[in-house]
């Protein structure tokens, strides 16, 4: 139970630093504690993913994929219809509002298939996560099965090498068909996830101190902050955040923290729902009340947070 309760905080961390990122919207991207946000969340996401793959399923050598209820289907109901169903029916609220709109859109076929096809170009900008996803389960777990008995944890470092070597090497695209060039990218992450669950190094990092992993990764983030960006300096960051994020969840664990326990098993909601209380509060609201930042950030904040928390807690009340 140690080991999933680790697995939920980082999830939760996770959320708050997309929701967090989020309520920043008008500031610069290059700000640095945007870019030190960016450097890893979505990597740390895509790392849990891969982890808790080889945590329920191992070496997958009996996951069932094909079928209505076949691991893939399951996959496709959680991630591809939410995607599919949520940005179709908010494809015409959000035309019809385009001028209040950061990347503004027109009510016609050609922008309905785009924003679907291309997901970075979703009408929820965050929604992109969702069938890039996907296509990195379907490509991972296709190209493991294929290998079967042949997998070897040798062949696997290899393989990690060589996505870590595509990634410093391969121009990032958002504009890709499926955001194809986003799954390559990120696959790299779920494939480390997958590998360093019930390694020796999770073995060895779970006997360090936790605090010394957490500050020294964290003061080794800030310093990355001025090095000059760069795809290997990308990848340093991404590795690094995930290092310090496992750091502060054990460190979490280690000295009985809770205060974060009330958003365990959220994250997934909040993720889904966030941007339409967000939307609320900085793409409408700041058109009609001027708010400086230090008012509208950490209402957005918590508006993205704490909204989908309680709509979901309200949910399951009306429920039982």
């Amino acid at each position: 139970m140690k080991q999933l309760r680790d697995i939920l905080f980082l999830q939760t961390f996770g959320i708050i630093l997309v929701v967090l990122g989020h309520s920043f919207y008008q500031f610069p991207s290059d700000t640095p504690f945007i870019r030190w946000i960016y450097g890893f969340h979505m990597p740390l996401f895509f790392f849990i993913s891969g982890y808790l793959l080889k945590y329920v399923h191992g070496d997958l050598a009996h996951l069932q994929l094909s079928g209505r209820t076949g691991y893939m289907a399951r996959k496709a109901r959680r991630l591809l219809v939410p995607y599919v169903v949520i940005s179709s029916l908010f494809f015409v609220p959000k035309a019809l509002m385009s001028r209040y709109s950061v990347r503004p859109i027109q009510l016609n076929l050609h922008d309905y298939l785009d924003q679907l096809l291309i997901p970075y170009h979703n009408v929820f900008g965050a929604y992109w996560f969702m069938p890039t996803l996907f296509l990195v389960f379907t490509v991972f777990i296709l190209a493991r099965k294929t290998l079967g008995r042949h997998a070897t944890t040798t062949g696997g470092m290899v393989a990690l090498g060589a996505l870590g070597v595509v990634d410093c090497l391969m121009p990032f695209a958002k504009d890709s068909l499926l955001n194809i060039v986003g799954v390559v990218f990120y696959l790299f992450y779920f494939a480390l996830g997958y590998q360093y669950q019930a390694s020796r190094l999770e073995t060895a990092i779970k006997k360090a101190n936790a605090a010394m992993v957490f500050i020294t990764t964290l003061a080794l983030s800030v310093l990355l902050m001025y090095v000059p960006q760069g795809s290997l300096t990308d990848l340093l960051m991404a590795l690094n955040g995930i290092l310090m994020s496992i750091g502060l969840a054990l460190l979490y664990e280690r000295r009985g923290a809770h205060a974060l326990d009330h958003l365990f098993g959220y994250t997934y909601t909040i993720y889904l729902y966030s941007g339409f209380f967000q939307i609320a509060a900085l793409q409408v609201l700041l058109h009609f009340v001027s708010l400086p930042p230090v008012v509208y950030v950490p209402l957005a904040f918590l508006m993205g947070l704490y909204g989908p928390w309680a709509m979901k807690k309200a949910w399951r009340k009306l429920r039982h």
